[in-house]
């Protein structure tokens, strides 16, 4: 019977790494437009106005 010898490899120990973020919290909001108290006389009941971005 033959032996094989094997190879052996060292051992890598685990990393772990912890980096420090900012926190930040959003505020989401969705407006839809009163239609019968709209100045604009093109709106629709369904029709999606587009406000834009605003930071604050």
């Amino acid at each position: 019977m033959k032996k094989t010898t094997l190879e052996r490899l060292f051992y890598v120990k685990p990393e772990c790494r912890v980096y420090p973020i900012e926190e930040e919290q959003f505020i989401c909001t969705s407006v839809l437009p009163k239609v019968p108290g709209s100045t604009e006389e093109e709106w629709e009941e369904d029709e999606d106005v587009n406000g834009g971005e605003f930071d604050i």
